[in-house]
């Protein structure tokens, strides 16, 4: 049964936020979705090495890092990627088709209570932080890397924030909608509701979400303060941030780099807290890594620019007119009125019934007095006839815009996808021919009459649903095709180095390029002998 009492209506309204702060809906996926452990962007060819960390609370890190095949040991900058908080290691499938090509290696992982990580419980940063700087030994120890760069997004954002205000040899961080202080992220959330509830209400609010997260993940949200730490980071930091954010109001960003103590950039655009970065940024995000990074290894970085990929070339300023602070000062919060008493409400006593037009009149008076405006007041009070029922109603109505705010685990593209966007070619075609030409050669290269031929490296199937006709969603009848064009068998084979006439025998053989291969394969070796 609900609690009738007032604090037991707060703790009704806003027990949907704590679980917003540590437990948001996980993002599950299959191994499969890693794509292959080897696959080629461009010209060269990547793996995939899978690892696991223990985390400093005993927590198993499931950890993936992406390497250039050949020269694997050779040493290398480093950007470690760290997902938000609805998401996991796929977040970064988006930045590798930028970062690998600069000839930077990317690791990434899910963070304790997210992907396929152990863990209940995320804390936005809090425990996080430690998780990171497991990783950041781990990589040190190595002595594979040379120089080590962050790249964060919402919760990782903060992460790389919190590490970097401690840690002086970090190279580089891109810092996509961290938040500033996540008691005042509370307090927005609260306070976007159909109507503004009175500051005392909202901090008892805030208060018991308080208690419930120190209970459940053991850690303090009024001590999460990330901007407590910019002053103390001396890296070069390029910030990011959606001005249509509604969930990590923009302004959290622009106070975290109006008080970066080292170099910093700040680029805007669209999309919100979870939507897909413009590739643009994308780009600049990661020539800055590679300059930074680059200098820091005592090497000449690697950048690139695709063809028509545009970017600002300088800071984009957040002005009062998009609602976002601009203040050269830390954003401290809402400021409340510490003079004013707070009334002293008494709801142990029986409902007050309020018939007549006077009485409810002295109702919306009474609300009005306890905080709440005029046009709560005058509402609400035609649908209680007593206070308590006017300001359970009141509560309700504020809460639901916490259950409007989407929590889904944001989308990400496979690496298949991934590579597709980046630059129009499937990932999974550049992988057959990685394999196949690595395992068997070409007809300038014939295989050896002792060698084995191994089978095809495909470590990990690309999923079913990654190469289902991609549908446009503005037109759901519309069905594009998404195998690319020259992929049929005999157009597979030539570019595989074999001769039209070995092509055309083996596609009157076989049905797909595998066994064709094989096949061909076969005849050579029963040739040679």
């Amino acid at each position: 049964m609900a609690d009738s009492s007032f604090v037991g209506r707060i703790t009704d309204a806003y027990s949907m936020l704590w679980k917003m702060i540590i437990r948001p809906p996980r993002d599950v996926y299959s191994l499969e979705e890693l794509g292959p452990a080897k696959f080629r962007l461009g010209k060269r060819v990547y793996e995939r090495k899978d690892l696991q960390l223990k985390s400093p609370r005993g927590f198993m890190l499931e950890c993936s890092h992406f390497i250039p095949s050949k020269a694997p040991t050779a040493k290398r900058p480093c950007v470690v990627y760290l997902h938000g908080n609805c998401s996991s290691r796929l977040e970064a499938f988006d930045a590798l088709p930028v970062l690998l090509p600069r000839d930077l290696t990317v690791f990434c992982l899910d963070l304790a209570g997210s992907g396929r990580s152990e863990g209940e419980y995320i804390s936005l940063g809090h425990h996080e932080e430690k998780d990171l700087l497991v990783v950041l030994e781990h990589l040190r120890a190595t002595n594979e890397v040379t120089s080590i760069g962050l790249w964060g997004r919402s919760m990782g954002a903060v992460t790389s924030i919190l590490r970097a205000g401690d840690d002086l040899g970090l190279a580089a961080c891109v810092l996509d909608s961290p938040f500033g202080d996540l008691k005042t992220v509370a307090e927005e959330l609260v306070n976007r509701g159909r109507f503004k509830v009175p500051q005392f209400i909202v901090n008892m609010g805030i208060e018991l979400i308080r208690n419930e997260v120190c209970t459940r993940a053991g850690f303090d949200v009024n001590e999460l303060i990330p901007i407590k730490c910019a002053p103390r980071a001396q890296c070069p930091a390029l910030f990011g941030v959606a001005s249509d954010d509604t969930f990590v109001l923009p302004h959290h960003t622009q106070d975290l780099h109006n008080a970066w103590a080292g170099e910093r950039v700040l680029r805007v655009f669209d999309g919100g807290h979870n939507g897909v970065r413009p590739a643009w940024f994308l780009e600049e995000a990661s020539d800055f890594l590679a300059e930074r990074l680059g200098k820091a290894a005592g090497t000449k970085a690697k950048t690139l620019r695709r063809v028509g990929a545009v970017s600002p070339t300088e800071d984009i300023p957040l002005d009062d007119d998009d609602g976002m602070a601009c203040a050269s000062t830390p954003r401290t919060g809402p400021k409340t009125n510490s003079t004013k008493a707070r009334p002293q409400i008494s709801l142990d006593g029986p409902a007050r019934s309020i018939d007549k037009p006077e009485k409810k009149e002295s109702l919306t008076s009474e609300l009005k007095h306890m905080g709440f405006g005029e046009e709560a007041s005058a509402e609400a009070a035609k649908h209680s006839p007593n206070v308590e029922g006017a300001v359970a109603w009141l509560l309700k109505n504020s809460s639901e815009a916490l259950s409007n705010v989407d929590m889904r685990p944001a989308g990400h593209r496979t690496l298949n996808s991934a590579v597709t966007a980046h630059d129009g070619e499937s990932a999974a075609l550049d992988l057959l021919r990685t394999t196949t030409m690595d395992n068997l050669g070409s007809l300038d290269n014939p295989i050896e009459t002792n060698r084995q031929v191994k089978p095809l490296l495909v470590a990990a199937p690309v999923p079913a649903r990654d190469v289902a006709p991609a549908v446009d969603k503005a037109n759901p009848s519309a069905k594009r095709s998404v195998e690319p064009p020259g992929t049929s068998l005999m157009e597979q084979l030539q570019y595989l180095g074999f001769e039209q006439a070995q092509c055309e025998s083996a596609a009157r053989q076989c049905l797909s390029v595998e066994a064709a291969v094989e096949w061909l394969s076969s005849q050579r070796a029963t040739v040679q002998l």
